[in-house]
């Protein structure tokens, strides 16, 4: 059997309902859909009288609540204390976030990566001002930084001040002598400026060939010599080429070339001297290239004998005899088959065929006291 008030299957022989407590009615439970039906019932009176009792409460908290002193303070009119721990972890939890956020600020303002972002953003946007103050913060903190120099260069490239870009482009060939970028930055400033001594100057600080090639627009190559230094024989001419439209200067006593003659035809090395031959070009921007120096050992050649005309041979009629003379040359000849010396008969007009069978030597001394052969053509005169 089963309760009548709540449905709970009564214990055999009991008066109440061990559940509800409520006096044991017999029900039959023969039926099981009457059963169900009425525990349905049964439930849904529980719920009602549940929901009744919430809404109770409610209406009693709620006057009662109106009714009691105002928020913070108890019915007496004293304030309502909280506890002290619960004090405590507020004014922990606000300390807490206090220092989160001064943290959070402190690490941006002590961060290298975030100064840069901040001043590409300002940059992209042409704001040089901001952009500048902030690569300035990231050059505090890292006072090393190539890249943050070189942006700083930009930014007052972008605004035409020369003369504060250049100043940290020279900072960073400090840092880096080999940095091409800033190479190419400050050529550009002194090449508007027209300063190219500047130019000149710079790339005597550089070793690489690569970015030596920067500066190939203004300074000029040094002149080139052909032959090149060595030992010869005999006179010697030495051609000087440069490129473009360079003038060419150079001396052969050792001094400065720059002070030198202006180079148009071959020079003449002499023989009997070491001569040393120092070039330098001049371009069209008034800079001087840098030196070719040669060094020339010239030693003296014994000449070819003399020419004449005619060569010898067998004569009838009167005749003369002209010897060719190279210039700066002289010619000295005997008739008797002897050597001829500087103290023999000097030639300085065609010599007439002596009459006979006559043997002509002849000697030819250059400008450098050289002494060539013995030129000798026999002579055979028969006047008829």
């Amino acid at each position: 059997m089963k309760c009548a008030n709540c449905g709970a299957e009564l214990r055999t022989g009991c008066v109440y309902c061990s559940v509800c407590g409520a006096e044991a009615q017999i029900v039959s439970d023969y039926n099981l859909l009457e059963d169900d039906f009425l525990r349905g019932l049964l439930q849904e009176k529980k719920k009602k009288i549940q929901s009744h009792k919430a809404a109770g409460n409610g209406k009693q908290k709620t006057a009662g609540k109106s009714k009691s002193a105002p928020s913070g303070k108890t019915k007496s009119g004293r304030k309502k204390k909280y506890p002290t721990w619960a004090v405590l972890a507020l004014v922990i939890l606000a300390v807490l976030l206090a220092g989160i956020v001064l943290l959070v600020t402190y690490a941006r303002s002590n961060s290298y990566e975030y100064q840069m972002k901040k001043a590409d953003d300002y940059q992209s946007r042409n704001d040089y001002r901001k952009a500048e103050k902030y690569l300035r913060r990231a050059l505090k903190l890292q006072t090393d930084s190539l890249d943050a120099r070189m942006r700083l260069a930009e930014i007052f490239l972008a605004q035409e001040q020369n003369d504060s870009a250049r100043k940290f482009l020279l900072e960073v060939l400090k840092l880096d002598e080999d940095y091409s970028a800033a190479y190419e930055q400050l050529i550009q400033i002194y090449a508007e400026q027209q300063n190219y001594g500047a130019i000149q100057k710079l790339s005597g600080q550089v070793t690489d060939e690569d970015i030596l090639e920067l500066f190939d627009e203004y300074l000029p190559k040094p002149p080139r010599s052909d032959p090149k230094g060595g030992i010869y024989q005999g006179e010697t001419f030495v051609e000087l080429t440069g490129e473009g439209d360079c003038e060419i200067y150079y001396t052969t006593d050792g001094t400065d070339p720059v002070q030198g003659r202006k180079y148009h035809t071959p020079i003449l090395m002499e023989p009997g001297k070491n001569t040393r031959l120092r070039a330098v070009a001049r371009n069209q921007f008034g800079l001087y290239s840098q030196e070719t120096e040669e060094v020339f050992q010239i030693k003296k050649q014994k000449p070819n004998p003399p020419q004449v005309a005619p060569y010898g041979g067998n004569f009838y009629t009167p005749e003369t005899i002209v010897v060719h003379i190279p210039e700066g040359c002289t010619v000295y000849y005997t008739w008797d088959d002897t050597v001829p010396t500087q103290e023999s008969q000097q030639y300085k007009e065609p010599i007439p065929i002596p009459e006979g069978n006559n043997v002509l030597s002849l000697i030819l001394v250059d400008k450098y006291d050289m002494v060539s052969d013995v030129l000798r053509c026999n002579y055979i005169y028969m006047p008829e």
